[in-house]
């Protein structure tokens, strides 16, 4: 149970810290996109200053992609503790905190230290260029609707389905939820992983990258990062040996 806090509170890190470094380029978009569309529709009588902070909050989109991580959280860790039949559950959990780990150095380094995990250099660029084409307009198509007023339910589905693209700070917190052995503390951990990503793109909303500017921060968040692929490291070998 020790373990299981302690790989929570790498995830908060992670989501903390690695929202500013990594989600601002990858969700920075949709939620500029949401804020901007929100601003248009608000009435200029009704244009007060908590009506300016919900429209940056975007809390029901947030809710709807952490509702997913959690449900993916469990699933993960559903799944990995169900093999436990076959394969003793202490070396799946170890090899998931090995990758894991191997993800965050990458995230420190800056650099894809698990090349054949991507997958996308398998397949033939001709063919890739054609499906990422045709998924796209279908994905934009499909979810245009909710982009242009994404408030209430139509923010929340935005969320859940937004919460399913591909990541690589997610991949890393599913490795994670697969090593803790019960799937409701998996989602919740992936609760407090959502919620610390939070602040990054909250801050997106308001005005931009501004802590990614500040030399301090960034040495404070790759020290952190660092600091977690040791424990993760440290705790894939306790399990083995």
């Amino acid at each position: 149970m020790t373990n299981d806090f302690t790989l929570i509170f790498s995830l908060a890190s992670l989501g903390l810290f690695g929202g500013f470094t990594h989600c601002v380029g990858m969700c920075g978009p949709f939620v500029v996109t949401q804020v901007s569309n929100r601003l248009q529709k608000t009435a200029l009588d009704n244009f007060s200053q908590f009506q300016k902070l919900k429209n940056l909050a975007l809390l029901p989109y947030h809710l709807g992609r952490i509702s997913t991580y959690s449900f993916l959280g469990f699933c993960c860790s559903f799944f990995s503790k169900n093999v436990e039949d076959f394969f003793e559950f202490r070396i799946i959990s170890a090899l998931f905190l090995l990758i894991a780990a191997t993800m965050f150095l990458g995230l420190f380094f800056q650099k894809n230290l698990l090349p054949w995990l991507d997958f996308r250099k398998k397949i033939d660029l001709r063919f890739k260029s054609i499906i990422l084409e045709n998924g796209l307009h279908f994905f934009t198509k499909k979810i245009s609707f909710l982009l242009q007023n994404p408030r209430g339910f139509r923010g929340y589905f935005l969320g859940l389905i937004l919460g399913f693209i591909p990541c690589g700070l997610l991949y890393s917190a599913f490795l994670i939820c697969g090593a803790i052995q019960s799937p409701f503390l998996a989602a919740i951990a992936m609760i407090v992983f959502g919620i610390s990503t939070f602040p990054a793109l909250f801050f997106t909303a308001l005005g931009g990258n501004l802590f990614n500017k500040i030399p301090e921060f960034k040495f404070i968040a790759k020290a952190l990062i660092l600091l977690n692929a040791i424990m993760l490291l440290l705790m894939a070998i306790k399990l083995i040996i």
